[in-house]
């Protein structure tokens, strides 16, 4: 059976999804089968008009001619032609209700009118004109078409050949059906099975193109809001970034709000639509647009970037030298040269810069700053959100905290905060039940010391990581390797890496 995984042939036995793409389809990620099926469209407002001579094509426009066209196609059915001569084919006789005019009009070559035989409204006749000519057909203004095809039928039909049939024009067209799966299922010869969208990004805008591919890090794309024009994933929306290239969003086109209440939103566009300065677009969707124009928000994506991220911020030093060899660029290590040292800084930092300029210098320091952080996304979005903005961990693979207070005698750490930005921060995922060492606290908007940052080392059953009672308490998540935190001193900085 010869099936296609991503328009690409494949000759298999096998007949279930999940064997031959190796993937499972779900509700949340689902995939896209393709099948090519042969329709029947019946086009509007053309007519093919059969004669014992042979048949021709008329295209015809809306008027109250046209109505009595189409309402009495059976009453012109074996018609005769009355007469014929250089500048017309008349058939007929047929009764009609039309005003009598003996006024004179000018009609063009292949037109489609009505007339009256002698004036009168029991003998309308159908004209067919050869070519452009003035005459007094009996009825006012009576074109209602053209002929598009056949017109040398007409020098061949003489006086009492018959028009047959009055048929609308069907064509047969190939099209594409869509069939969302969200389950393992069989397929059928020739099915092609839609698993990912593939991109390509622009080299004009470095930014929001590190933005995508930061977004893009797990090969994702959820959709949380869809229109008919576009889809868009808002994980990293409140994002400013500087404005880079414009240009008109045709289908397929990925865009990223650099400005106004929605920036850092990605959207791919379903339709074509104006440019505007406050989206930089970034590249297309170069194969599975598919994928987005038929699924609906809440679905997950996969992607592939032809593009792909050069950032080795949170490698060690050996990982970031294989990378950048990977990539043919040269490395340069300084600070901790250790093959174990962590990586916290890359210049250039953007992948595109990195590779128009050929090599990276990464700087690193002692792993034992580093610290493995994992986060309580679905119990303390806000409180997520927060931390991610103040390290840096929003948009970087690695953050970082500088250290407000650390005593040996005080049973946990203290990390400067943003108040500013904490001032909208309700409370949220509390330690009702105590707190446990190693958790991450956030100080709420409740008490004055909002957006400070705390983690216990030992367990407390009344206050929370920061010194607070619960009430003022956002438990925000956990440091994993949390023997090495304890020697960190007031005012050093430390290191964040997401699980």
């Amino acid at each position: 059976m010869k099936v296609f995984v991503d328009s690409n042939p494949i000759d298999t036995n096998d007949r279930k999804i999940s064997t031959i793409t190796g993937l499972m389809p779900t509700k949340q990620r689902p995939l896209l089968i393709e099948r090519k099926v042969t329709k029947s469209i019946v086009l509007k407002n053309r007519y093919n008009i059969e004669t014992n001579k042979g048949n021709f094509t008329i295209e015809t426009f809306n008027n109250r001619f046209h109505d009595f066209f189409k309402e009495n196609m059976m009453l012109l059915k074996n018609i005769k032609v009355q007469w014929t001569d250089k500048n017309s084919v008349n058939f007929g006789l047929f009764s009609t209700q039309f005003e009598v005019t003996k006024k004179q009009f000018d009609y063009e070559n292949h037109t489609v009118l009505l007339g009256l035989s002698g004036f009168d409204r029991e003998q309308g006749i159908l004209i067919f004109s050869k070519k452009g000519h003035i005459t007094r057909n009996g009825i006012e203004n009576s074109v209602f078409g053209k002929i598009i095809k056949g017109k040398h039928i007409l020098g061949m039909l003489k006086a009492n050949d018959i028009l047959i049939a009055i048929n609308k024009v069907e064509v047969k067209s190939e099209l594409y059906e869509y069939d969302i799966i969200t389950s393992d299922s069989i397929l059928k010869e020739g099915d092609n099975i839609i698993t990912k969208m593939i991109v390509e990004l622009d080299e004009d805008c470095p930014f929001a193109s590190e933005h995508f591919l930061f977004m893009t890090m797990d090969n994702e794309f959820k959709i949380d809001r869809k229109t008919k024009t576009f889809c868009r994933n808002d994980s990293l929306r409140g994002v400013k970034l500087p404005m880079e290239k414009t240009k008109m969003r045709e289908k397929g086109s990925i865009s990223i709000r650099n400005t106004g209440k929605g920036k850092g939103s990605v959207f791919i566009y379903l339709l074509d639509t104006i440019d505007d300065s406050a989206h930089s677009v970034i590249g297309r969707v170069t194969n599975g647009i598919e994928l987005p124009s038929n699924l609906g928000e809440g679905a997950v994506i996969r992607v592939e970037s032809k593009t792909t991220r050069l950032n080795t911020l949170g490698l060690s030093q050996s990982n970031a030298s294989i990378l950048a060899g990977k990539h043919g660029l040269e490395h340069l290590r300084t600070g901790n040269t250790q093959d174990d040292a962590i990586v916290i800084e890359q210049d250039p930092e953007l992948s595109i810069d990195a590779r128009k300029k050929g090599s990276i210098i990464t700087k690193g320091v002692d792993p034992s700053i580093v610290f493995k952080v994992r986060f309580y996304e679905n119990k303390a979005p806000e409180s997520v959100k927060y931390f991610k903005t103040i390290t840096g961990l929003s948009t970087r693979q690695l953050g970082k905290l500088d250290v407000l207070l650390a005593h040996k005698e005080v049973d946990m750490i203290m990390f400067k905060g943003d108040s500013k930005l904490a001032g909208e921060l309700s409370p949220e995922n509390p330690p009702l039940k105590g707190s446990k060492k190693g958790k991450i606290g956030i100080t709420n908007m409740a008490s004055r010391q909002m957006g400070t940052i705390g983690v216990r080392f030992n367990d407390s059953d009344e206050y929370g990581p920061t010194g607070e009672d619960a009430y003022h308490t956002n438990c925000v998540g956990e440091i994993l390797n949390l023997d090495e935190l304890r020697k960190v001193k007031e005012g050093e900085t430390i290191y964040l890496i997401m699980e």
